[in-house]
């Protein structure tokens, strides 16, 4: 069995978590819990981590996702008024803020942590000049300074925060992870394009299909084309057994949608990591088990590790048969939590998953 890219998972003073230690992890993994104990900002950090040293654009994008953050920035003073969301605690941000760290347990070398430093730019002799902030010195002038520090996989690098800048940074660093992110209501048509070209006319192709049949059974094929009602741009139409013509796969609702979006971004996590946040949207009850089977063989096929998250009791049953059907000993739930103001996890292993499930103990 392939390696797991996160064996374990430490998130320290990101967002809600003050320092979150899951002890182990397995290859897919199923998140639960209440609302607002960071389930969606558990799958941000793991997105953030594969990131590597392109954070400071997944940060951005992230935070313009949740509308944290405006189109554009004005100066400075607002980026890092917008930067505090990020940070256990909410605090304003200024010298001393303890990095955020997320990785491996036990692992500095592997350990991503992300830093804001600060330094002065002043004129001396006619040129600029930076300097590092002395203790004590006004960090809200507005010669300031402040960059991220990026430590990933064994480099350090730095990057301005200043708005006359571009906010999308190039990636520097070849050793990101792949990582694919399913969002709750689904992927856009362009993203659908993308990870379809990503695959054409390879083997991949027949997971995506034996997915959709799942929910169509007399599906026969599935392409992107452009069509006169389409207005020029290219979108998913299906052959069907009973119908002459293709159909737009749209036309067959919001489950077929679904899983289109699930399986091709598992097949183009190939070796990376994919997320799924609220698996069970679109996805009637009946049909989960059979998704969730799927994913547990494509997964360890291509060595993808899976992170997903539920509100749902009949999602979280059908991940239990799924999981005791594979015989792998891959799955996992992972419940969060808040004890004493602290968001803390409780695994369950497949077997005692299906104790859960059988005596109807409540996990979620």
């Amino acid at each position: 069995m392939s390696k797991l890219i996160l064996n374990s998972l430490e998130v320290r003073n990101f967002r809600a978590f003050h320092d979150l230690k899951i002890e182990h992890l397995g290859r897919v993994n199923l998140l639960v819990g209440k609302n607002n104990v960071g389930k969606t900002s558990l799958l941000e950090a793991i997105q953030m981590y594969a990131s590597r040293a392109s954070t400071p654009t997944f940060i951005w994008e992230i935070m313009r996702a949740r509308r944290e953050v405006k189109q554009s920035f004005i100066n400075v003073r607002d980026m890092l008024a917008a930067l505090k969301y990020l940070f256990y605690g909410r605090n304003d941000i200024r010298p001393g803020l303890q990095p955020i760290q997320i990785g491996p347990i036990n692992s500095p070398q592997e350990m991503l942590s992300i830093a804001i430093d600060w330094s002065i730019t002043e004129t001396r002799d006619g040129a600029l000049h930076t300097r590092p902030l002395e203790p004590g010195e006004d960090y809200t002038a507005d010669n300031l300074a402040p960059r991220f520090t990026i430590q990933a996989a064994g480099t350090t690098l730095s990057y301005p925060i200043d708005p006359s800048l571009p906010q999308g940074i190039l990636r520097l660093n070849s050793n990101e992870i792949p990582c694919i992110l399913t969002p709750s209501h689904g992927l856009g048509g362009r993203r659908l394009i993308e990870l379809w070209d990503g695959i054409a006319l390879t083997k991949l192709e027949a997971d995506v299909l034996a997915t959709l049949r799942l929910i169509a059974p007399g599906l026969v094929d599935l392409n992107f084309v452009s069509t006169p009602l389409s207005g020029g741009e290219r979108i998913p139409v299906v052959k069907i057994t009973d119908s002459d013509e293709p159909l737009p796969l749209y036309s067959l609702g919001d489950g077929m949608l679904r899983a289109l979006g699930i399986s091709l971004a598992l097949v183009n996590a190939k070796d990376g990591i994919l997320l799924i946040d609220e698996f069970e949207n679109g996805l009637y009850y009946s049909v989960q088990p059979a998704v969730w089977r799927l994913i547990f063989q494509v997964a360890r096929r291509l060595n993808v590790q899976v992170f997903v998250t539920t509100h749902s009791w009949d999602c979280v049953e059908a991940f239990e048969k799924a999981a005791n059907a594979d015989h792998q000993e891959n799955g996992l739930l992972i419940r969060l939590e808040s004890k004493q103001g602290d968001i803390v996890a409780t695994l369950f292993d497949e077997r005692q998953l299906g104790i859960a499930t059988r005596e109807h103990i409540e996990v979620r």
